[in-house]
């Protein structure tokens, strides 16, 4: 409980600082200049959050050079699994490179971090409606194309189990839609600080992220294309299995 008591107070006072410092800023920026700042701000309120919860954090990268090298406008897609609620600031912090999210409608109506997420051109999934879905899809992939990597979580909802769960493959069409490139994710340690269903958090717990290496989709055959889904969870599965 305390835990959450501190998350949420950290959270809640660093939006409201920031909202009333920097959001009349980004209003006058271009957007190039305003999205790059939203992200940089959202990756301080996460790096706060964190250290509010004692989070270890721990980020093996297997080619950081390689990822350093890839050109944003060739559309970059992170996919990762999805451990729990403090997923989003895990990943925030720990990537050197600045990303948005595919993310449940429902965050829309966050306080504050709805706005912040709006402003580092996040795109709000929405899974109930089939045809307003498609049209958050489309949306996404232009996001992507004009240079700003997203990231998406591929079950579609958070583990019960801590176990990986099926990835729809309805998510890769970012990936082939944008003919872009894939970075695997592999998430752990999340989950034992909240678990889906429960309000309460421990603190002190070690979070794992591993970068794996970029897929490039437009180097993939038709039967690898097919296969993308399955690939790529298997890589995340793989690396989950050897964190210790």
């Amino acid at each position: 409980m305390l835990g959450m008591i501190l998350a949420t107070l950290t959270g809640l006072i660093i939006f409201i600082y920031i909202s009333i410092l920097y959001l009349p800023i980004i209003a006058l920026k271009d957007e190039k200049t305003a999205v790059k700042l939203a992200r940089e701000k959202l990756k301080w309120l996460s790096k706060l959050v964190l250290k509010s919860l004692g989070v270890r954090l721990r980020v093996v990268y297997k080619n950081r050079k390689n990822i350093n090298q890839l050109e944003r406008e060739k559309g970059i897609i992170y996919v990762c699994n999805h451990q729990s609620n403090l997923d989003i600031p895990v990943i925030v912090s720990a990537l050197h490179m600045d990303v948005g999210f595919v993310a449940k409608k429902e965050m829309k109506s966050w306080p504050f971090f709805n706005i912040w997420m709006r402003k580092s051109k996040c795109v709000f999934l929405n899974r109930e409606n089939p045809r307003e879905g498609i049209k958050d899809i489309k949306e996404a992939v232009k996001v992507i194309k004009e240079g700003y990597p997203i990231v998406i979580f591929p079950e579609g909802e958070r583990t019960l189990d801590g176990e990986i769960l099926r990835f729809k493959k309805g998510s890769f069409k970012l990936a082939t839609e944008t003919n872009g490139i894939i970075i695997p994710l592999t998430l752990k340690g999340t989950f034992d600080i909240q678990k889906r269903g429960e309000w309460k958090m421990k603190r002190n717990q070690l979070v794992t992220i591993v970068v794996d290496e970029p897929i490039y989709v437009s180097s993939l055959s038709k039967e690898e294309l097919k296969d993308l889904s399955t690939t790529v969870r298997e890589i995340i599965e793989n690396n989950y299995r050897k964190i210790k």
